[in-house]
């Protein structure tokens, strides 16, 4: 890596100018300062902003640990969230930890190292509470997001419980008899443990529907599944409507459904485009909220742990 006493050298002056001379600070020469930027640019120098931030104690850097590389939901989660953080002028490192307690661990103790100011995670296990004291008392704020599994930590959730149970009434409301929940299988959380759940609104809008219907609730693996135990599933319980906890399992069914020319309502949670080109029915997230409640929590200074709980919107297509 190249540092500022490599372009101090490069130029012939001391690191002191150098510095002065790319930061802009104090009086310099003119034929000095453009010795030391033309050294800058041969050099392919980056000035260290992490450190720069650290000495003015104003670091401005936000990390984001993503839990499922795959899940098209949180591409986009990215996307809006890396434009609010450019807005307010903060750099943004993203991490993965692919739905592993390890690899969650090895991604909080890179971007401790980094000095961020804040972490976004969405937790895969219950067992990393230690890193997140560590990362706390190195003055950094830790938010979850999505699962609610850690206390003492402030937290953003989707209301997928409500979301659930506005999909499954809708369902019943419309004469569908035999429903069939795609839940998620975690790899190191009982789906419980989970709040909001979907399987608690789900359950909610059968108990309180008049007619008699039919049910059953599968939980599918976030990562490393066999497609074929999902038609496998759907093949047993011969549903007419089915709720797919994401957008990936609802691709799954959909080419299922198209494959063996099945007449079986489809709703999806994790709302994007290839669902609306589809007609598909979809539990939307409300991506403005969420991310005018994450900038609210990276920029407040109080200490209290917050928790906030976002609304979700059914989204009816043929």
């Amino acid at each position: 890596m190249v540092t500022i006493k490599d372009v101090a050298k490069h130029a012939g002056v001391s690191t002191a100018t150098a510095s002065r001379a790319l930061r802009n600070i104090g009086y310099i020469d003119k034929t000095t300062y453009e010795k030391v930027l033309k050294a800058s640019r041969e050099l392919g120098y980056v000035p260290n902003a992490t450190a720069q931030q650290l000495k003015n104690n104003t670091v401005k850097t936000v990390g984001f640990i993503v839990s499922d590389i795959n899940n098209e939901y949180y591409m986009s989660i990215l996307s809006d969230i890396k434009k609010m953080l450019d807005e307010l002028g903060f750099n943004f490192f993203v991490a993965f930890s692919s739905e592993n307690p390890v690899d969650e661990e090895k991604s909080f103790r890179a971007l401790i190292a980094s000095r961020v100011c804040a972490i976004l995670f969405t937790p895969v296990c219950n067992t990393n509470g230690s890193i997140i004291r560590i990362a706390k008392q190195n003055g950094i704020k830790v938010i979850q997001l999505f699962r609610n599994i850690y206390s003492g930590i402030s937290s953003i959730i989707n209301d997928d419980e409500d979301g659930c149970y506005c999909a499954a009434k809708h369902l019943l409301e419309n004469k569908f008899k035999r429903l069939l929940l795609v839940d998620v299988d975690y790899a190191y959380l009982d789906f419980k443990e989970i709040s909001p759940n979907r399987s608690v609104g789900f359950m909610k809008a059968l108990m309180e529907a008049s007619a008699d219907a039919e049910y059953e609730i599968i939980n599918f693996p976030l990562v490393d599944y066999d497609i074929s135990e999902l038609t496998a599933a759907v093949d047993r319980v011969q549903p007419d409507a089915v709720i797919t906890a994401t957008n990936r399992t609802g691709l799954e069914i959909l080419s299922y459904i198209r494959k063996n020319n099945k007449r079986i309502k489809l709703v999806s949670f994790d709302d994007n485009e290839w669902l609306e080109f589809c007609g598909i029915s979809a539990i939307r997230q409300n991506m403005t909220a969420l991310t005018k409640a994450i900038c609210g929590m990276i920029s407040d200074d109080g200490a209290t742990p917050q928790k906030e709980t976002i609304p979700q919107i059914l989204v009816i297509r043929q």
